[in-house]
């Protein structure tokens, strides 16, 4: 009897594991493009939530909206090697919906060509959103990063911009490809010259929407532009870029009145009757 309680008990939690990781591929995907503009190469990835390279602990917190990078997943070949990306969402949301990715972009020494220049995209989506909705809502995004070793070449620059598709859909492939819905302007700092870890942070920007239907996907996209040093150590960017969708309220017209009047309601009503009535004594 006791065992096949506990052959039971395996196969339950076999089932269990296999249902959250099916649940968990559908519609989350981070793509990314490393671009060797030097060389004019590109390389495409995709890490499927579920998939093989996905290497999440299923049984921690969120586990069904975290990928973990990992698994043989090895960019190194490009001459600019991506690790400890990691993207995490609380879809399908509650009084704001978020998306966010971060990790490791870091020049190779010795594999890239003297002074090469990459351009690193890195797309992460959720499809199922079902919450906040409502017609007023603002799609807000920032980003941030800690970069060492970078030259300050023209160009070199850290970029987030951020999408709401109302029909639910990830990005085409590749990474680089469009992406349907309504987005944020894009928000980027400069990656300036040093030797030393310094810290950088963009301002945080906004795009209103309306909030319908559901459900609906997110899409945030960090872009990096960074140029090798032609030595060891070399340019890296340890970067986060998160997007949130927050439900915003209109004021009630009577709000607006107490805000012009800076009275209650009512009060409001009576000085215009009087005034009315004074004008027409008047006239």
């Amino acid at each position: 009897m006791q065992r096949h309680r506990t052959r039971f008990m395996v196969l339950a939690l076999s089932a269990l594991i296999g249902l959250v990781a099916s649940e968990a591929k559908a519609g989350y995907i981070i793509q990314i493009s490393i671009e060797d503009v030097t060389t004019l190469t590109t390389t495409n990835f995709s890490v499927l939530k579920g998939g093989a390279d996905d290497t999440t602990n299923i049984l921690q917190v969120n586990a069904a909206n975290t990928i973990t990078v990992g698994g043989a997943f090895n960019t190194s070949g490009t001459g600019l090697n991506l690790t400890g990306l990691n993207s995490v969402t609380n879809n399908p949301g509650t009084s704001d919906a978020t998306i966010s990715i971060g990790g490791t972009a870091s020049v190779v020494a010795g594999v890239a060509t003297s002074d090469d220049k990459f351009t690193i995209v890195i797309t992460t989506s959720q499809t199922g959103f079902t919450s906040p909705t409502g017609a007023h809502g603002l799609l807000s995004d920032s980003d941030s990063s800690t970069i060492s070793y970078t030259t300050g070449a023209a160009g070199d620059k850290q970029t987030i911009q951020s999408w709401y598709n109302a029909a639910n859909a990830n990005p085409v492939f590749p990474p680089t490809g469009p992406v349907g819905g309504i987005s944020t302007p894009g928000v980027s700092y400069a990656l300036p010259a040093t030797t030393s870890t310094t810290s950088l942070s963009s301002l945080t920007e906004s795009t209103a929407v309306s909030v319908a239907p559901t459900p609906y996907s997110l899409i945030d996209r960090v872009t990096i532009n960074i140029t090798g040093n032609s030595s060891n150590p070399n340019g890296k960017d340890v970067f986060t870029g998160t997007t949130t969708l927050t439900a915003t309220a209109v004021p009630e017209p009577s709000s607006i009145i107490m805000m012009l009047t800076g009275m209650p309601l009512p009060l409001a009503l009576v000085g215009l009757i009087v005034r009315r009535r004074r004008a027409i004594a008047a006239g």
